[in-house]
């Protein structure tokens, strides 16, 4: 990883709106608001225990072995299709199959930047869901069967719908919903879990409005290869560029804006540009941080001002803004450390306590020669903040939430 410092007619209208608005995707982006036939969660935390760096499970309430990850999906009948003359939406109770893979990090120069991963396959019903651990471990009698653990700590899970009858086809049906929870560590004060936080699933939809639903003869969607490229018989585009509020690190209450709450941000990215099992070109990322407001204090004095880096990563990473990431490959290798993105993101030095964040637009660099994809790419985003003491490294209270995108669609394309 490099850095780089710095009623029939009353119902009309309607029809009319929602034909609309399913045939405006293909154009644009996808629907982060609306229910998917792609499912992406920018951040797991687990892994194998036998893998080092596996991320144990934690106490809460008295309750042993709670895991520090867990991943809810729903199925729902695809929106608006009630309201479209002739369109069928889906039957009660109707089996939805779905294909998922844990993909893990991958470093330049290690392994020749093969990210690894681990799929599997699950079913549910409409109206319906599932959840499970990201540890290999089933949370009780309703966890669906054959949930592998991910091969490592961390890393991203990306999830689609396919044919009941064929796993290795991808299918329209917009209606996947999704949830992550994450828990912090046992405290070590008190050998309990407190930090909690959960984050939405971004979705993305099949690309095509006139195309049925499956399991309506038509519902397929060219694969094994996800494209996201707005295309009919694809998956609608997603962006290479996203936007956030962050806040900046504060580690000791020392000078700086009130109130003085500790704490440290993480920033993880994901790109659908993948090639699982296999090399991957490394991704490049321009940062830039605003600081909050027209303060005149700080080294910077008055008005925002802008802090720049640009950095690169294989697959996923996560970036601590003033401190050091070990990312473990879960290939039995010690941990590799990334540096902090830049030790003056910090409260004291950029004399506010919260800004802005603007990552992007991504490119992929030529640097293996397997991986023929160079230039503009996906790029999605989880911000994530520790709150707490430093006692217990910040880890009392926990706050995810996902990035923002620019607006701009930009195509890409997964490889399983």
């Amino acid at each position: 990883m490099k850095f780089i410092t710095k009623c029939a007619a009353q119902l009309t209208p309607l029809v009319a709106l929602a034909t609309s608005a399913l045939a405006f995707t293909p154009a644009g982006l996808s629907d982060s608001h609306q229910p998917g036939s792609v499912l992406v969660f920018p951040k797991f935390v687990g892994g194998d225990p036998g893998v080092a760096g596996s991320q144990p499970p934690v106490h809460v309430d008295g309750i042993v072995g709670i895991a520090r990850t867990e991943i809810e999906i729903g199925a729902v009948c695809p929106p608006l299709a009630e309201f479209v003359e002739g369109a069928v939406s889906c039957s009660p109770h109707q089996q939805v199959t779905v294909r998922a893979h844990w993909v893990c990090p991958g470093f330049q120069g290690v392994n020749s930047n093969i990210c690894r991963e681990e799929d599997f396959v699950f079913t549910l019903t409409t109206n319906g869901k599932v959840a499970f651990s990201a540890d290999g471990n089933p949370i009780n009698s309703n966890t669906p069967s054959g949930i592998p653990a991910p091969p490592c700590p961390r890393g991203y899970l990306i999830a689609w719908v396919v044919s009941n009858t064929n796993t290795a086809q991808p299918v329209k049906f917009d209606g996947l919903i999704g949830t992550a929870i994450i828990r912090g560590v046992d405290l070590a004060t008190s050998m309990t879990s407190t930090a909690v936080s959960a984050y939405p699933a971004i979705t993305i939809q099949a690309a095509d409005p006139a195309q049925p639903t499956y399991p309506a003869t038509g519902s397929n969607i060219a694969g094994p290869t996800l494209v996201f490229d707005g295309s009919p018989g694809h998956y609608a585009q997603v962006t290479g560029a996203l936007v956030a509020d962050v806040t900046f690190d504060r580690l000791s209450a020392g000078t700086g804006p009130a109130p003085a709450v500790l704490g440290e941000t993480y920033i993880n990215l994901v790109t659908l540009d993948v090639q699982s099992n296999r090399p991957n070109n490394p991704t490049s990322v321009r940062l830039s941080f605003y600081n909050e407001s027209a303060n005149t204090g700080g080294i910077f004095g008055g008005g925002e001002h802008e802090t720049s880096s640009s950095m690169t990563f294989v697959c996923w990473t996560q970036l601590g803004l003033t401190t050091v990431v070990n990312i473990f490959l879960g290939d039995g290798r010690p941990g590799i450390a990334t540096p902090p993105i830049d030790s003056v993101l910090n409260q004291n030095t950029q004399s506010t306590r919260k800004g802005i964040v603007i990552a992007g637009p991504a490119q992929k660099l030529a640097e293996v020669d397997s991986d023929l994809e160079t230039g503009p790419v996906t790029l999605l985003g989880l911000i994530e903040s520790n709150v707490g003491t430093v006692a217990n490294m910040f880890q009392e209270r926990k706050i995810n939430y996902l990035m923002g995108t620019d607006g701009d669609p930009q195509g890409g394309a997964f490889v399983p």
